[in-house]
């Protein structure tokens, strides 16, 4: 056997110096397109110098496009975003940094994306202005796992504490409800005080109906999975919801993607979740509005996911009310018990999908169920199994 002595290994020889082919201004170019956020150069006269390759992802604009246009063209001077405009003005007029700042950016599309930004003086070898460098990258996909995660705790919270006050109601009110259907018994039909029992076994009967809601919500019973079209349930929920809602004068229009994968859920349960959310764009939407359907396929962490979209017009919920959708009794409806969305968001997370709420005061407000494929549920199950059999 020959041994090699570690000090006597060849070492790999690293030279300070750098490929001679690649000059410095390719390395420079090489650098901002590694980048995994954006980054936009801007001059003094507020004309885009620079756009990088993430930039271009992000924002929509190719660099041929960007590079030469004034930055509100290539940055849109609109809503939330209008911030961000005000701060690379500030940066141009009067000198100003901004570090670690989180705001809203608009794409070409006029997508509203979350970004956390930095705008910083960029300055030639004599300290001489020439413009400003706005770095910026993507936080939807952090929100949306913060989001998710905050509120599967607020949820599991909730959970455990409807679950043990609706079994505490449950005795008695059955108890109330008994003795006024004795009490019921005992009066002739023609008694006018019949009807304070009626009103009461009316209302006993409603607190049940919230009991068995928060029992639903607390453990949303998910039973027989099997393999469905997505697209199948929706036309199912949303035929239900427009019977409903058959007296108002609303259109509804669908966009079902042809070829849609198969997802893995329990039917009736999943359903049920569909229907309160569709349920709720009608409520939301004024006569003469429009409610639209999409399902589609999107791809997340480089997995495949099928989405269904209801977006109906005529309303804007703030971001701050956004927050509080899916909170237990939390509602915007006169006469609401505030459990519709608590229970839809409980059961989709049971399906190991997520809901998503975008809202636009000119679009409407826009409610995204997003769910694995029946497939990769499947290799999920297999490579589990796999990994369990391992002796290693």
């Amino acid at each position: 056997m020959v041994t090699v002595n570690a000090e006597t290994r060849p070492q790999k020889r690293i030279s300070a110096k750098s490929d001679p082919e690649i000059d410095s201004q390719k390395l420079v170019s090489y650098t901002l397109d590694s980048m995994e956020g954006g980054v936009i150069t801007i001059s003094r006269e507020g004309t885009v110098t620079s756009f990088n390759s993430a930039a271009e992802r992000i924002l929509g604009y190719s660099a041929e496009e960007a590079v030469g246009e004034h930055y509100n063209r290539v940055i849109p001077c609109e809503g939330e975003a209008i911030r961000i405009v005000e701060m690379v003005h500030a940066a141009l007029t009067e000198g100003a940094t901004f570090s670690s700042q989180e705001a809203v950016i608009s794409t070409r599309s006029r997508k509203r994306i979350p970004v956390g930004m930095t705008i910083s003086q960029l300055r030639d070898e004599h300290e001489n202005s020439l413009g400003v460098v706005l770095m910026f990258k993507d936080l939807a996909e952090i929100k949306r796992v913060r989001v998710q995660i905050l509120r599967t705790e607020q949820m599991a919270a909730l959970g455990y504490l409807a679950a043990g006050l609706a079994h505490e109601l449950r005795n008695p009110l059955g108890s109330l409800q008994g003795l006024a259907e004795l009490l019921q018994d005992d009066l002739d039909p023609e008694d006018p005080r019949r009807v304070y029992a009626d009103t009461f076994i009316g209302q006993v009967e409603r607190m049940n109906k919230l009991i068995e809601d928060l029992l639903c919500f607390a453990r949303p019973s998910i039973a027989a999975v099997e393999r469905v079209s997505l697209n199948d349930l929706v036309r199912e929920s949303v035929l239900f919801a427009s019977h409903d809602f058959r007296d108002r004068k609303i259109d509804v229009k669908t966009e079902y993607a042809p070829d849609l994968p198969e997802v893995m859920v329990d039917p009736e349960r999943f359903s049920q979740s569909l229907l309160n959310i569709i349920r709720n764009a009608f409520q939301a939407t004024p006569d003469g509005g429009t409610i639209t359907l999409v399902t589609g396929t999107q791809k997340r962490e480089n997995q495949v996911r099928i989405f269904a979209g209801i977006t109906n017009t005529g309303s804007y919920v703030e971001p701050d009310v956004r927050e509080k959708l899916f909170t237990p009794f939390f509602t915007l409806k006169q006469g609401g018990t505030g459990l519709g969305l608590s229970i839809a968001h409980q059961i989709v997370k049971g399906h190991s999908g997520y809901i998503e709420v975008d809202s636009d005061p000119d679009k409407g407000t826009t409610f995204v169920i997003d769910l694995p494929t029946a497939d990769s549920l499947a290799n999920d199950c297999e490579e589990a199994v796999d990994a369990g059999s391992d002796p290693g």
